[in-house]
């Protein structure tokens, strides 16, 4: 079912603000407060056929720090859901990104107050698919907003699986989220990186983020 087919309450729950104004899903998985009325509507779209429906909702309740939603989450990232679905694929390469997005809702969890010790274990398990999987950088976004130091051996195993797979731009990505958490050990893989430069000079941007966090 496509997006502009969905009965109005539900196009409404997922892509409005408070004034029915189109901002998307994005958008309205930051809205503050968290529109609660909204939850009933959403709540059994978990459970709907239409996968995409239903990942979209879980997205909403998950960043809205809503238990189910995450509970949700945690059920594709366990299932592997890219291996049988394309529910995020990337303008920039057409990879499924769908792993990136769902790290970013379950970080907004935490910033909704939800458990910080079930969202690290959460974001853990994301990022071991970070080397044979596609993330744009959302999820590196999210992690440099949040203060989880029982991520840092998961980024370090990330970094590690990323570099493996030759994903050498996505590796750098979370160079900055080394350094807020272990500064020598982010700034002891500055050579590396620095060496990597030659084969995607879009790792310089992020060697110099890691550096402003160090």
């Amino acid at each position: 079912m496509s997006p502009n087919t969905y009965p109005a309450p539900i196009y409404q729950a997922l892509y409005t603000d408070e004034e029915g104004q189109l901002i998307g899903l994005d958008e309205v998985q930051l809205l503050d407060p968290v529109p609660s009325g909204r939850i009933p509507d959403l709540l059994p779209l978990l459970a709907a056929d239409d996968l995409y429906l239903a990942y979209q909702a879980g997205l909403v309740l998950a960043a809205w720090g809503i238990e189910p939603g995450v509970a949700y989450l945690r059920h594709l990232v366990a299932i592997r859901i890219d291996k049988t679905a394309e529910l995020a694929p990337s303008r920039l390469t057409g990879e499924d990104n769908v792993y990136d997005i769902i790290g970013e809702a379950l970080g907004l969890a935490v910033l909704s107050g939800y458990d910080e010790d079930e969202i690290t274990s959460s974001l853990t398990s994301v990022l071991g698919l970070y080397g044979e999987c596609f993330f744009e950088g959302k999820l590196k976004s999210m992690l440099l907003q949040l203060n989880l130091p029982g991520l840092l051996p998961a980024v370090k195993q990330a970094v590690k699986l990323a570099l493996e797979h030759g994903r050498y731009y996505q590796a750098s990505q979370l160079l900055p989220v080394l350094a807020m958490y272990d500064r020598p050990y982010a700034l002891s893989q500055a050579g590396l990186f620095e060496d990597l430069t030659a084969q995607d000079a879009r790792i310089a941007y992020n060697l110099a983020e890691m550096r402003e966090h160090a």
